[in-house]
């Protein structure tokens, strides 16, 4: 016998079970770049926390039939859109920190990751520290996303730095690799 009640009982069970579904399924990966770098500047102690993140295909800088990740960190909420379209227009990396630099409010970092996973290369604005070395554990490398952390606690020129970066986010669709 099929009443209205048991109807309504089963249009709820489907409900309940659909919803259940939907909490176990893993929600989209957000975009996330955080991490400190506590360093010294010419003996003057500073410290920038990272708080946005972009990432986007390049050759490599010594190696142009290679590819490398670029992940930028900033301090100030980035442009993205703007970003993007200077990096299609000018296609050079070089171009941000250049004609384009009002598009990156410094300080910035960015890393240079390998196909690997491996960080090629660590530079930061303010100081211009440059590093290629540092413990890092990049998960995603591919294509689409790129998710890790990178880190380095040691003497640099004289100086203590304590740097711990995290980023998760998807590559920009700048097209063809940019020059680095």
């Amino acid at each position: 016998m099929n009443t209205h009640l048991s109807g309504t009982r089963k249009f709820g069970l489907f409900f309940a079970v659909a919803f259940l579904a939907l909490q176990a399924a893993p929600a989209p990966a957000a975009d996330s770049g955080s991490g400190t770098f506590v360093g010294a500047d010419r003996g003057k102690p500073f410290t920038v926390i990272f708080k946005d993140v972009y990432a986007f295909r390049a050759e490599d800088k010594y190696d142009k039939a290679e590819r490398v990740t670029v992940v930028l960190l900033s301090e100030l909420p980035l442009d993205k859109k703007a970003i993007t379209a200077a990096l299609k227009k000018e296609r050079s990396w070089g171009a941000l920190k250049g004609s384009y630099e009002h598009l990156i409010k410094r300080p910035f970092a960015t890393l240079n990751i390998d196909q690997e996973g491996n960080i090629k290369e660590f530079y930061l604005s303010k100081g211009n520290y440059n590093l290629d070395r540092g413990k890092s554990d990049v998960k995603v490398n591919t294509a689409k996303r790129v998710e890790g952390r990178w880190s380095y606690d040691g003497k640099l020129f004289d100086e203590t730095i304590k740097i711990d970066l995290r980023f998760a986010t998807d590559l920009a669709d700048v097209g063809p690799p940019v020059k680095n």
